[in-house]
């Protein structure tokens, strides 16, 4: 089938029409010529019922009227709407496909006042300057804005509160001196109030005391108060005879019941002197690992005495027991102990003491001296009566209503639950109180003396075991009653975060020392690595220190901070301890196999070890280290770590060779082996011994023989004085005539720290 074409010829519409008021397009003959009329189109190529538009005028070709068209002055004009609608304006198709845009051309009227346009603008200036004064007058006379932060803030929400930008702040601050400061790091209420205070805001620290617990202040009027039992705590050196002092008071035994008949824990109990009048005594360790324990006797007590040995004198703890009684500004009384030895030597003590800075009655200062025997009872009346007049002048009173508080002197977990010793120094403590120690709340379930024996209450200046704690409270913490169990709780709550705001910033901080570090040591790294590619001398790289861990469980909480203290003290610069995990109580199922998983080794003090978790420890090869006193626990722990210490290695010369010729000697073949002709100077030389050659007083080879020949014959030793033909086992044959043959013996001795 042909294709037939057919030729349309267009006829272009060239009127153009004057009247712009007439639409042209309302007169096509329909609704498609009308569409196509308002589709855009080309000049160049017109299509059918279009008319051909007059060329757009150029933006150049626009001859401004007025300063303010004019390109160089077009900002001035963008800025002033209102001069803006004084401008015929032409709509142009941007050709970035913005849609269409704006383009001024000239005035739309011709009697524009330059000067009362001018007049408008400076009018307008005034006012604006005049809100700006009226507003910064009012802002003055409110005074510095108030702004509330809490006691932990970060630098972006410190800078966000500001109202100033992130990065903008993180500038200024280090303007201020603050170095390397990121967004992320956190800042205490304190110094982010200092900050706040630069930039003209009153800062105010919500420290939260809604939510906490504080004691109540103290009485106006305490002479009118009742009197309470004196707190009294027998201090001084380990085996000076403090606990014994005490058997006699309260006719005890408690020296057979310590392990190697030292104090391992602050023992508390009230005690009815002969007189009848009750003392709570506080019996605190003198070894040295026990220091923060003897810091919390002396810091909770009415007043001390300071126990010394007759025969031993002042001792090192007998010195830090002077310290914490100084520190705690409380009086003393020195009971000079063991007078009843033929060592004793009384004046000596005395000299000793004053020369500690102790101004006792004998020397002319306020100190009782009592010299007594724990044994025998010798002086013991002496220091009741002294103990008495001495409490009788301090008048030691105290309210026994109102919310106790007290202080926590030991925790420990027992068979019963966790019980914590304290002692009460205001107000009563009764069953169904509820009590906050440091962040861990209490509902009073049991109150029980130092017999055992449930009481009803604790009046001021009695020690009591608590039972009642859903987690066992640090000693050393301030207990102090709430008046209900709900302020209790949220009080703990509210603690416990304060506690967790400050580790995470002590972790941040050690987390930016770290990086700061690692920064260091890579560019001392890169300096060395630069060096050495230059040709310096480089310092060899020590080796890495060996960390071993520890789980340390205890029978109370002292006992488990001492036993901490002293495992942390061992070790040097090769090894060191790191303790993972410790609290008194028991050893559990979840600590043995956390010791199997992170290669602990678990301190058991004063605790019982069950069988299972026994035989558990055997089988997942957990080693358990069990005593019952500490100093021998500290020796355990340096002997375990001292077997991580690299031996050091001892070498013995046992003999000198010269090598006096070289002997070449045929093997096999035209193979030829050279031989060492040596003659032996001093002591003996062994075949298959080790041996080193020294060449110019320099070990230049290190080794042992292979064969020993006296003429053709093999030997077995040759002595001094003897000739004799020497090979190596090894493929080193660099010897030479005059070279030293020394046989030596190399042993390796085990270090300890």
């Amino acid at each position: 089938m042909a294709a037939i074409a057919v030729e349309t010829k267009v006829e272009p519409v060239t009127q153009v029409v004057d009247d712009s008021s007439w639409d042209w397009a309302d007169e096509l003959p329909d609704k498609a010529t009308k569409a196509a009329a308002e589709r855009p189109w080309s000049q160049d190529e017109p299509q059918e019922g279009h008319r051909q538009r007059e060329p757009k005028p150029k933006a150049s070709e626009l001859v401004p009227r007025h300063p303010y068209d004019a390109p160089e002055t077009r900002g001035l004009r963008e800025r002033d709407r209102g001069h803006r609608d004084r401008y015929d304006h032409v709509e142009r198709e941007d050709k970035g496909g913005r849609g269409k845009r704006r383009e001024f051309a000239e005035p739309a009227r011709d009697d524009f006042d330059e000067e009362s346009f001018a007049e408008k603008r400076r009018r307008r200036a005034e006012r604006k300057a005049a809100k700006e004064r009226n507003k910064q007058q009012a802002a003055e006379e409110a005074g510095p804005q108030t702004i509330l932060l809490p006691e932990l803030i970060s630098v972006a929400n410190l800078g966000a509160a500001l109202g100033i930008k992130a990065k903008e702040f993180i500038q200024q601050m280090g303007e201020m001196g603050f170095e390397n400061i990121t967004k992320d790091n956190i800042l205490t209420g304190e110094t982010a109030a200092l900050i706040a205070q630069e930039y003209g805001f009153e800062a105010q620290v919500a420290m939260g005391e809604d939510e906490d617990l504080k004691p109540r202040p103290p009485p106006e009027d305490p002479s009118s108060l009742p009197l309470r039992p004196p707190v009294v705590t027998i201090m001084g050196h380990v085996d000076h005879g403090k606990t014994t002092l005490l058997d006699y008071l309260r006719k005890s035994s408690i020296v057979e019941q310590e392990h190697g008949g030292i104090t391992q824990h602050i023992g508390a109990f009230s005690v009815n002197l002969s007189s009848g009048n009750p003392i709570t005594f506080l019996d605190t360790p003198g070894h040295a690992a026990f220091l923060s324990m003897r810091q919390r006797g002396a810091n909770v007590t009415d007043m001390v005495i300071l126990v010394v040995a007759a025969d031993d004198s002042v001792k090192p703890q007998t010195i830090e027991a002077l310290k914490h009684a100084r520190a705690a500004k409380v009086p003393m009384i020195v009971a000079i102990n063991k007078v009843d030895k033929e060592s004793a030597n009384i004046d000596r003590v005395k000299s000793d003491l004053v020369a500690q800075g102790v101004e006792i009655e004998d020397y002319g200062g306020d100190v009782q001296v009592v010299c007594v025997s724990g044994k025998t009872g010798q002086g013991m009346e002496d220091l009741e009566e002294n103990i008495l007049l001495l409490a009788e002048m301090l008048d030691i009173r105290s309210e026994t209503d109102g919310m106790a508080e007290g202080w926590v002197l030991e925790s420990t977990i027992k068979p019963i639950g966790r019980v914590a010793t304290v002692l009460v120094k205001r107000g009563t403590l009764r069953p169904g109180d509820a009590i906050v120690a440091g962040s861990v709340a209490a509902r009073i379930r049991t109150l029980r003396n130092e017999a055992g024996q449930e009481i009803d209450e604790a009046p001021p200046g009695t020690a009591v075991e608590i039972l009642g704690w859903k987690d066992p409270p640090a000693a050393g913490d301030q207990v102090l009653q709430a008046p209900s169990e709900d302020k209790a709780k949220r009080a703990a709550h509210y603690r416990q975060e304060l506690k967790e705001r400050h580790e995470a910033v002590a972790l941040q901080t050690k987390q930016d020392q770290d990086k700061r570090d690692k920064a260091a040591a890579e560019e001392v790294e890169r300096d060395m690595k630069e060096a050495s590619e230059e040709g310096a001398a480089v310092e060899p790289k020590e080796a890495g220190t060996t960390v071993v861990n520890f789980i340390i469980k205890g029978d109370v909480h002292g006992s488990v901070e001492a036993c901490c203290a002293s495992v942390l003290a061992i070790g040097n610069n090769e090894v060191r301890p790191r303790v993972l995990l410790s609290g008194p109580g028991q050893i559990t199922e979840w600590e043995v196999e956390h010791a199997a998983v992170s290669g602990s080794r678990i301190i058991n003090f004063n605790n019982t070890i069950p069988g299972h978790i026994r035989r558990q420890a055997e089988d997942a090869g957990v080693k358990i280290l069990d005593h019952n006193v500490i100093y021998h626990m500290a020796e355990d722990v340096r002997d375990t770590l001292s077997g991580y210490l690299a031996p050091t290695v001892v070498t013995k010369v046992l003999g000198e060779i010269e090598v006096l010729q070289i002997f070449q000697i045929n093997v096999h073949g035209r193979v030829y082996k050279p031989i060492a002709g040596c003659k032996v100077r001093n002591g003996q030389v062994l075949r298959k011994a080790k041996v080193r050659v020294m060449r110019n007083n320099e070990e230049i080879f290190k080794g042992t023989i292979d064969a020993l020949k006296q003429g053709k014959k093999d030997a077995v030793e040759v002595k001094k004085g003897s000739e004799c033909g020497i090979s190596f086992n090894s493929d080193w044959a660099d010897f030479r005539q005059g070279d030293i043959i020394q046989p030596i013996e190399e042993v390796s001795e085990k270090r300890h720290l």
